[in-house]
């Protein structure tokens, strides 16, 4: 089975999604490779460095960002896609997420169902 028609999972609107600890991991790493290359000579170290960042952990170069967002906290979609909506289009936030899913960056946050209420007496 090929991965087109593979069927892919569906979140609703309100689903929060959160760092894995490998997702923590690449953050740290992140964060420590740009405060690097800002000490660098431009633009072109900068994406060497990305690139040098995301092979390693098999993601894209401009999957740090979408990382750093959840870094922040647990975000839903749309969250995600307006605080990035001058870098991103809600379609590629949504791929970027998929593919952070799929490689263990990110996890689903699962939300306990509420207690089942006391057991109704009648005296």
């Amino acid at each position: 089975m090929n991965d087109e028609t593979a069927e892919k999972v569906r979140f609703g609107r309100a689903q929060k999604f959160r760092l894995s600890s490998k997702g923590n991991e690449a953050v740290s790493a992140y964060t420590l490779m740009v405060e690097k290359a800002r000490s660098g000579s431009g633009r072109a170290q900068f994406d060497a460095a990305r690139g040098d960042w995301s092979g390693p952990r098999g993601l894209s170069s401009e999957d740090g960002l979408f990382l750093v967002e959840f870094g922040v906290g647990e975000r839903t979609i749309s969250e995600v896609t307006r605080n990035l909506e001058d870098c991103a289009s809600p379609k590629e936030v949504k791929a970027a997420i998929e593919r952070l899913l799929e490689c263990g960056m990110l996890e689903p946050v699962i939300v306990p169902p509420p207690p089942a209420p006391p057991p109704r007496r009648y005296w």
